[in-house]
């Protein structure tokens, strides 16, 4: 199983004499990176392109697709590509061949909706993040403190930087202690890690280390695979979660984020009003020191709103377990949008599913995703559809049973329902064709 961790780094490199590097010398050829990278990945896609072109064009005139070792001398088309770039860049040429792998593999996923119009040629555009090998990433530890050595640099970029060794020494700026468990676990093998991206946080100004590690999960004894815990993520309740006939749930109050929510934003709509009269210390210097203190609200607000998810998605995992429920059953919240659900848009549920998502998988608990449509208006005691039968955001009442329940509740027992999206399916299409 592999997870990500977000890491806070400053650069802390050496020149071959043993001196201290700027960091903005450091920052100049990171960044150069980034734009390497980005010309590499929009490379890769012209060449997939070009191959793509061809392949169609030899069908057409041969009733089959042409040989690819045959035409470009390799099995593969990263390999390909590889060869043509490799030597014209600064890149590690581990990290350069993730980066052509990473791009080829997304225009194979999409070549059928690119040829077919329905969606528009990948394009890699500024910022790129710069790619890791597993084998460029060296974690250690001086003391207390945490440091990695990331090869960046080919030799001969190497040298021209006058850089004691093609690794970039980052020191680790650790903010939670979960974060240095982490470290720990990697450090000792516990975990492994995995290839990874370095980005760089123009708001913060740091380089940040999506470091990717590695674990064989360990799934929980006793689990039932027929045993479904439904999974309703809604407004009344962020979560509200029951196995089907179950009269017991699994709830948590939407009053902790929405009185957080509204305290965020006052005081984000403040500063903001703030910034056109402020002090002599925050004019002169554009924008963005104008708005420094809004940027560190919003960075509040992303890391309230990241421990809640992480503590929701683990009391859930938690009752799943206690219950013995070896499948987790949610709707599928990709489709998601502003003007859809302004409210989940703007608590981004997506982040709850994925952290609700590797937990459980830790646990051996299989997640299933369903179509969302008509959850929440379907009776589950006795299946009528009706848009009436929620008069209320809370509340549930079947115009045809009767049946009254708490309407997340009731959500969550249609979702804990197996095939329930092809059960309502079938189920509108027969009211319809009634009518």
């Amino acid at each position: 199983m592999v997870k990500v961790v977000r890491l806070s780094l400053i650069t802390e490199q050496l020149d071959k004499d043993g001196n201290p590097v700027d960091y903005k010398e450091v920052n100049r050829i990171l960044w150069d990176i980034q734009r390497q990278t980005r010309e590499i990945k929009n490379k890769t896609v012209q060449y997939c392109w070009e191959y793509s072109n061809f392949s169609s064009e030899y069908y057409k005139e041969h009733q089959t697709y042409p040989d690819r070792a045959d035409i470009l001398n390799y099995k593969r088309m990263d390999g390909y590509v590889n060869h043509q770039l490799k030597g014209k860049y600064d890149l590690y040429t581990a990290n350069l061949s993730v980066s052509i792998l990473d791009v080829c593999n997304a225009f194979k996923a999409s070549a059928g909706d690119f040829l077919r119009g329905s969606r528009s040629i990948l394009s890699y555009k500024t910022d790129q993040p710069i790619d890791l090998h597993k084998d460029a990433i060296t974690l250690y530890k001086d003391g207390d403190t945490f440091y990695f050595k990331l090869r960046i640099l080919n030799r001969e970029a190497t040298r021209i930087n006058n850089f004691a060794s093609s690794e970039i020494t980052f020191r680790v700026v650790l903010r939670d202690n979960s974060s240095k468990t982490i470290l720990e676990r990697c450090l000792n093998q516990t975990y492994g890690i995995s290839g990874s991206k370095l980005i760089f946080d123009r708001k913060k100004k740091l380089w940040m280390l999506n470091l990717c590690y590695s674990f064989d999960a360990q799934a929980v004894p006793g689990l039932e695979k027929d045993r479904i815990l439904g999974v309703d993520l809604g407004v009344h309740y962020p979560i509200c979660a029951s196995v089907y006939g179950d009269l017991r749930r699994f709830t948590i109050d939407g009053g902790e984020i929405e009185e957080q929510r509204k305290r965020i934003e006052t005081k984000k709509l403040s500063m903001l009003k703030q910034g056109r009269n402020c002090g002599e210390g925050r004019i002169g210097h554009g924008i963005q020191t104008r708005n420094k203190p809004v940027y560190q609200i919003e960075d509040r607000i992303a890391r309230f709103r990241d421990t809640t998810n992480h503590k929701y998605s683990r009391a859930l995992i938690d009752y799943a377990v206690k219950n013995n429920c070896g499948v987790i059953q949610m709707e599928d919240l990709t489709g998601v949008t502003a003007d859809a659900d302004r409210f989940l848009k703007n608590w981004t549920y997506y982040d709850l599913q994925m952290k609700i998502e590797y937990k459980a998988k830790e646990a051996g608990i299989e997640v299933r995703k369903i179509q969302p449509k008509f959850t929440s208006q379907r009776c589950s005691r006795c299946g009528y559809i009706d848009r009436a039968n929620r008069p209320t955001q809370a509340r549930f009442c079947c115009l045809k049973c009767g049946f009254e329940e708490n309407a997340d509740y009731n959500a969550s027992q249609n979702i804990s329902i197996k095939g329930m999206d092809k059960i309502i399916e079938k189920e509108y299409d027969r009211s319809a064709n009634m009518e």
